[in-house]
């Protein structure tokens, strides 16, 4: 009947409030947050000369509306290095693996005494490089990460999430407030999100297990798993189009029609502000980016933006004044929807110039 079908739609819509208000990634509802990647074990002179303070003094300016930080654990992609002490693969993998310098857990003490949540960035697959390229590994590391998983009665999967993530987790516990797992489909999710949230219970989670795709190409924004708190929001991979591309705003639609919560996952995108995820000439006119960032705050989404580092372990400039007009711009309108006066903003005609910064320093491997 015409009220029963009322009543399923009224019950529907409660089920779908309860689930965004248990949602360990409300905080993020309606924000905005940065990554950039630290140096790891594959790049040890990096890693060893890194200067926190340096990156700092660029953060701590956005902090009034930036509200996390990712960095990563895992040498990015590479699951074979990491940029934090890991006992099980000093012990038994390889010491060319992990650093005996904590640098992620200097950089993520730095970013919580700030006010800054952080979010975890790691390679699901681990030590086996999930394809398994040994020359992208310590030398005959990923033979003994498999031969020391066996002797402990474990697949690969489960010593990735009960050796590695699980250390990870308990040493910096409730510091910890999400973590985005890339290429997941190589890992044990349920065992990976059990893992993670052992430190920290309250943690928000997502996985990145590749996504359908729209006709003309772009991801489509959709939750992915039972486990994830907030959608892994990666679009169409850099190697086929330019991050700025427009199909990529099909996300930002599903967000201003569909969210902020999809099927209970608060819908959030993840984008890099340059030609890849960590080096190359920015690509975003500052207008475009601005705008990107302020259609997904108003809807109560969240977005992520991934920037380079410079050698001198900075943020690039241009890639610093658009952080710097996102927090201006974002700033305002949250202050004009408390009823505040709004502020003037100095530079708003502004000119792009897209061509007169060198391509920030770094490689892939970073």
């Amino acid at each position: 009947t015409h009220k029963d079908t009322h009543n399923n739609a009224l019950d529907f819509v409660q089920i779908e409030q309860k689930m965004a208000e248990d949602n360990p990634a409300k905080w993020m509802e309606g924000n905005w947050g940065v990554r950039f990647l630290l140096p790891g074990m594959r790049n040890r002179k990096k890693l060893d000369q890194f200067n926190v303070e340096n990156v700092m003094q660029q953060l701590r300016p956005l902090k009034s509306t930036c509200k996390w930080v990712q960095i990563n654990a895992s040498q990015g992609a590479n699951g074979a290095y990491y940029t934090t002490p890991v006992s099980v693969l000093s012990e038994h993998v390889s010491k060319e693996s992990v650093p005996e310098r904590d640098l992620f857990g200097e950089v993520l003490d730095a970013l919580v005494e700030e006010g800054f949540k952080v979010i975890v960035y790691f390679a699901s697959e681990g030590p086996t490089k999930g394809n398994g390229h040994e020359e992208d590994a310590p030398p005959g590391s990923i033979k003994k990460w498999k031969d020391y998983c066996t002797s402990r009665n474990m697949t690969y999967e489960e010593g990735v999430a009960k050796l590695v993530v699980r250390e990870i987790s308990m040493r910096y516990g409730k510091k910890i407030s999400g973590w985005w797992f890339d290429h997941a489909k190589y890992g044990d999710i349920e065992l990976l999100a059990k893992e993670a949230l052992r430190g920290n219970a309250d943690a928000a989670l997502t996985f990145n297990i590749g996504h359908e795709h729209n006709p003309d190409g772009s991801r489509v924004l959709k939750r992915a798993r039972a486990e994830e708190h907030y959608t892994c929001g990666h679009p169409t991979p850099v190697v086929q189009r330019s991050p700025d591309w427009d199909g990529n705003e099909s996300m930002i639609r599903t967000i201003e029609n569909h969210g902020p919560y999809l099927d209970g996952s608060l819908a959030h995108m993840f984008i890099p502000m340059q030609e890849k995820w960590f080096a190359g000439k920015a690509c975003f006119k500052k207008k475009k980016i601005v705008d990107w960032t302020l259609r997904v705050v108003k809807a109560g989404g969240a977005i992520t933006w991934a920037t380079a580092l410079e050698d001198k372990k900075v943020i690039p400039e241009k890639q610093l004044r658009q952080l710097e007009k996102i927090n201006r711009v974002v700033g305002r309108w949250k202050k004009r929807e408390e009823g505040g006066d709004e502020e003037e903003d100095t530079d708003d005609e502004e000119e792009d110039t897209d061509n007169e910064e060198e391509e920030a320093e770094g490689k892939d491997e970073l």
